[in-house]
């Protein structure tokens, strides 16, 4: 399990208190209120998420009738030095239990906004970092038609404690590139055999690619 291995200084106390904070979410399709389907997709590390749903677009024109939204990481950054392209991230090692719970409660405060009918299908997408943030949110009791978990790791603590999801799921998909060299198959493997363990209705898949996320890949899934 992640942790930072580095103590604070002596003497000095690490205190914490909330504060109000915007968060950011975008949009592609019809509206959420008028779509038969909507495509919740979580970004990875570093991402931005406009540019994550650009590779997503060729979906629209294959899936009728669907919308596809996707909510920020808290955290935004300069990818490279100080200036220029910026993404986001859900969450660091540091204080990442409190980074969990505040992620948590701005997913389902940004769910709760959204003007979703109870008729509508969801599929809940999380790709690299992505995974693990829509991970929790499920364990969290997060209700979705179908999940995939596309080139991450699963949140580590399912290992130790085996969560319960919301029964709406139906299907889950794990999806890897064969030459990704950050999501190794090992760990694609270790995935599969926790699924089983919990008996949850799965497929596991490869393709011929990277650590890269395509409409192509997803189409028949969602």
């Amino acid at each position: 399990m992640c942790s930072i291995d580095y103590p604070l200084p002596k003497e000095i106390n690490s205190k914490s208190f909330e504060v109000k904070q915007t968060a950011r979410w975008f949009h592609l399709g019809q509206q959420p209120s008028d779509c038969g389907k909507i495509l919740i997709a979580l970004h990875g590390y570093g991402q931005h998420p406009a540019y994550m749903m650009e590779s997503l677009k060729p979906l629209l024109d294959s899936i009728e009738n669907l919308c596809i939204v996707a909510p920020e990481g808290l955290s935004r950054f300069y990818i490279q030095g100080t200036d220029g392209r910026v993404g986001a991230s859900w969450m660091t090692c540091d204080d990442r239990v409190q980074d969990i719970k505040d992620h948590l409660y701005y997913l389902n405060s940004w769910w709760d906004s959204i003007e979703v009918t109870s008729e509508t299908e969801i599929t809940l997408l999380g790709f690299s970092q992505g995974v693990a943030t829509a991970g929790r949110w499920l364990a969290d009791g997060f209700g979705s038609d179908k999940v995939i978990f596309h080139s991450g790791s699963i949140p580590a603590e399912w290992h130790d404690d085996a969560p319960s999801f919301n029964t709406r799921i139906n299907k889950w998909t794990i999806l890897r590139g064969d030459s990704d060299n950050i999501y190794l198959e090992d760990t694609h493997k270790a995935t599969a055999t926790l699924f089983e363990t919990l008996s949850l209705n799965f497929e596991s898949l490869s393709f011929d690619g990277s650590h890269k996320m395509t409409a192509q890949h997803l189409k028949d899934l969602i």
